[in-house]
């Protein structure tokens, strides 16, 4: 088991408590670190309806499974991982190599769990009925192919129903396509226009059912975060929720979306540090509505 601990400031204040834009203030993160290895370059996270329990996937090929602590107002404040387990191929043995750089997760009711991973030829969806069990590959699309390696299937979401969807990093024709696996095929449903240059990283299906979008920028050595809401049969159209400011959060790719014990409609964001000494692992949340 390894311990975890960190810092909990609301965004926009300082050390010394000097307070902030109001806009940023609505941001609470939680600084997680970690004594014990493997650890970070989360690329995903999946979080029970509790709000405490998670599964995080890493860009390494591994799955962490853990839970959060939270204060009275509902922040997280501490961060445990029960268990680390190493994501497995078909014939059971452990990824190795560029076949492990999994991105994002959905976990179905019944527990399986579903990553995708990027990488050329090697962009798959694989199912898994437990964290240690074989891999399950579903069926691909060309397009998974025809996008640049490291651009592609960030992105994975479950919905009501049981429908996997994911949208690639990468746009094609000019825009960022939103796939439903249907029947073992997947098929184009919408697609969004690019703006403000963010690109996909992270879908979730809220409790509401409505389609929540982390989107992600990356300039002047500065990463900003966008949270956009996708209502069912609107798939080409985005509302933008919330966009935070270059540098105001780390380099953020999980999304997962659950309601607060006052039953308000919370999001949680975890970053990748890229496993680099100068980057952090954040937890980073705020109300939607």
């Amino acid at each position: 088991m390894l311990a975890a601990g960190g810092l909990l400031m609301p965004l926009g204040c300082s050390a010394s408590g000097q307070p902030g834009e109001p806009a940023q203030a609505d941001w609470h993160v939680f600084n997680w670190r970690s004594p014990g290895r493997p650890f970070g370059g989360f690329s995903g996270i999946h979080l029970d309806d509790n709000g405490l329990d998670f599964i995080a996937v890493a860009d390494s090929g591994r799955l962490f499974m853990g839970s959060f602590t939270r204060n009275e107002a509902g922040h997280v404040v501490d961060a445990e991982i029960h268990s680390v387990h190493r994501l497995r191929d078909e014939s059971g043995s452990p990824l190795r190599g560029r076949y492990r750089d999994s991105e994002g997760i959905a976990v179905a009711p019944d527990g399986t769990i579903f990553i995708s991973f990027e990488g050329g030829r090697r962009t798959r969806v694989a199912a898994y009925a437990h964290p240690d069990a074989p891999a399950h590959v579903l069926p691909t699309h060309p397009l998974f192919f025809e996008l640049p390696g490291n651009l592609t299937l960030e992105s994975l979401a479950i919905d009501g129903s049981g429908r996997l969807y994911t949208m690639p990093q990468s746009p094609h024709e000019g825009r960022f396509p939103l796939m439903r696996l249907e029947s073992d095929e997947w098929r184009i449903i919408g697609a969004l226009e690019p703006m403000g240059g963010h690109h996909p990283v992270s879908l979730d299906f809220g409790p509401d059912g409505m389609l929540y979008l982390l989107e992600r920028n990356f300039r002047w050595f500065a990463y900003s975060s966008r949270i956009s809401r996708l209502r069912p049969g609107q798939w080409d159209r985005r509302e933008v929720l919330v966009q935070t400011e270059p540098g105001l959060l780390e380099n953020h790719e999980g999304l997962a979306v659950t309601r607060d014990s006052a039953g308000r409609l919370r999001a949680t964001l975890i970053s990748d540090d890229n496993e680099l000494p100068f980057q952090r692992t954040q937890i980073a949340e705020r109300l939607l509505d």
